[in-house]
């Protein structure tokens, strides 16, 4: 089964993604003020939870975040985003197979707070290794991906 998108958020990526497609040489610079809107930080949670998906380096697990209450996670996270202590911590690399069947390939697995307080997932665009379909598409995700080794999908 797959979530749903809210239609508030809906409106935006589609406003988003015309955007887009009519300038295709526009970067999106000022969406920093959309990522910690309620409805996107809980749509990114509601997404990763949907995913399902192991620890990343500090081990969290969605149990915890649930026994700690996910509205006060969510709004602890809010706040950090908002007024910019959110600071993402490493991606935990694994080495999964190939899907040839021959070899390995790194996976970066994240932390769940990093998967909900980035822009990808809070537009529906997640990390590139996650089995949900981008709906904002490149233009909107180019932006704000990172490829640096240790961090590839740190976004802010």
């Amino acid at each position: 089964m797959s979530l749903a998108t809210p239609a508030k958020l809906r409106r935006l990526q589609r406003a988003l993604y015309g955007t887009a497609k009519q300038e295709p040489g526009r970067r999106f610079h000022a969406l920093y003020d959309k990522v910690w809107r309620e409805d996107i930080l809980a749509h990114a949670f509601a997404l990763s939870r949907e995913n399902g998906g192991a620890p990343g380096v500090d081990g969290v697990t969605f149990a915890q975040i649930e026994a700690y209450g996910v509205a006060r996670w969510l709004g602890e996270l809010r706040e950090d985003v908002r007024t910019g202590r959110y600071t993402p911590q490493p991606v935990r690399r694994v080495m999964i197979p190939k899907s040839g069947g021959v070899g390995q390939r790194p996976l970066g697995i994240p932390t769940i707070t990093a998967y909900c307080g980035t822009v990808q997932y809070g537009f529906g665009v997640p990390h590139r290794d996650a089995p949900v379909p981008p709906v904002g598409g490149p233009a909107v995700a180019d932006p704000f991906h990172a490829a640096s080794s240790d961090r590839s999908h740190l976004c802010l």
